[in-house]
């Protein structure tokens, strides 16, 4: 069966990059700090700059948004076809083991060893044929995954800059609705994937 590119995950990173993070929220969210950078800058000399925060549920993102869903049903429709022959060789093959199994002795043995080498070589074809569309569909799967979450990460960049938020954040402990920007971003990939699919209907008339 066609894997769901929405059930992909992202892998956890670890406790202490969480703890070191949580760490860094903890200042930016509890300090006004004078960075060296701005000190040295004439228009930010002598003020107190304050970095804003935000984060955001990447893993949930790339499950709920939109693009995953587009993405899976545009796999499934691409190798439909595939597992479908895949399934009919299946029954093929386990039809002529039933025939074979009836046959017993009434059929010449010369008979009986052609429709056995018949067997083997079908079996060989469709396990060739498996293996080579398990790696078609990981190739594909792993490339549409890729541009799904490179659209979720530009999402997110889109809604700093909207937002004006100098720092997104993706691993945390805990966070305040005040700072997460999850659903933003996620408004954002259903209006952005609109306007995709009415470009498309207005180039196809």
């Amino acid at each position: 069966m066609v894997a769901m590119i929405s059930n992909m995950k992202i892998p956890h990173k670890g406790n202490k990059q969480s703890l070191f993070i949580a760490f860094v929220v903890f200042v930016f969210l509890n300090m006004s700090f004078i960075s060296p950078v701005f000190a040295e800058d004439p228009v930010f000399k002598g003020k107190n700059v304050v970095v804003s925060v935000g984060v955001v549920d990447v893993t949930y993102l790339m499950e709920h948004a939109p693009q995953a869903e587009v993405a899976s049903n545009e796999l499934k429709s691409k190798f439909l076809p595939q597992e479908k022959s895949l399934a009919e060789s299946l029954e093929e093959i386990q039809e002529l083991e039933k025939s074979l199994e009836r046959s017993g002795s009434n059929i010449r043995i010369s008979q009986k060893r052609f429709r056995e080498r018949e067997l083997r070589s079908k079996k060989r074809t469709r396990s060739r044929s498996l293996q080579d569309f398990r790696e078609e569909l990981r190739f594909a799967r792993d490339s549409a995954l890729d541009d799904v979450q490179k659209e979720v990460f530009q999402a997110i960049d889109d809604v700093r800059k909207q937002k004006g938020i100098d720092i997104v954040l993706q691993d945390y402990i805990s966070a305040s609705k005040r700072v997460d920007i999850t659903a933003s971003v996620l408004k954002h990939l259903v209006t952005k994937l609109e306007e995709q699919q009415q470009l498309k209907e207005k180039d196809s008339k």
